[in-house]
């Protein structure tokens, strides 16, 4: 504030004299208009956080009562350590939020308590490989929704989730789709 204080005597003092212009003014002012910016920079460069991508497909489509496998894949600048972990969560088709379902860290599975999905949830992935992928079992039509896959490997953990539109259809949805294609591959 010092310098700013100066800065301004120097210029009213040069007014005065006439010669506003002068290139030890021009000096000073140059000098106050970068210690602001500097400053920001450095408070910046304190609380930088690194980069970490979450990537998961837009939708997967599965037949009711097979396994759907969740993919979830990340990027992190950092080293895997203990610390990671992995939060799943739900939203069912027309609910207002998510509710939190499955929690991975330190090497072990925490399912939690949501009834929907009882005993039919493991894990898939293996976080040295960036992958936080997990497994349904016995997927039933209620299991169609959003899921969210959120990755923390601290410091990396500023991330935006990767969001899987899950669709369990029947059986012989599955098929006539599938052949569906097959005559569209066959007819080009």
């Amino acid at each position: 504030m010092a310098t700013v204080g100066t800065t301004s005597v120097a210029l009213t003092t040069a007014a005065r004299r006439g010669d506003g212009g002068s290139s030890r003014v021009r000096q000073c002012m140059t000098s106050v208009t970068r210690w602001p910016v500097l400053l920001l920079v450095a408070t910046l460069s304190l609380f930088q956080v690194s980069a970490m991508e979450i990537y998961t497909p837009p939708e997967l489509s599965v037949e009711n009562g097979t396994e759907a496998k969740l993919e979830c894949t990340f990027t992190s600048t950092e080293v895997i350590s203990s610390a990671a972990s992995v939060a799943w969560s739900f939203q069912a088709e027309g609910a207002p939020s998510p509710v939190s379902f499955f929690y991975y860290s330190n090497g072990r599975a925490y399912p939690g308590k949501y009834i929907p999905f009882k005993n039919r949830i493991s894990w898939s992935g293996d976080l040295n490989k960036k992958d936080a992928s997990i497994s349904i079992a016995n997927t039933r039509f209620q299991d169609s929704g959003i899921y969210i896959c959120d990755v923390k490997n601290p410091p990396d953990i500023v991330v935006t989730p990767g969001e899987i539109r899950l669709r369990v259809v029947e059986e012989d949805f599955m098929k006539y789709f599938f052949n569906l294609i097959m005559d569209a591959v066959e007819c080009s």
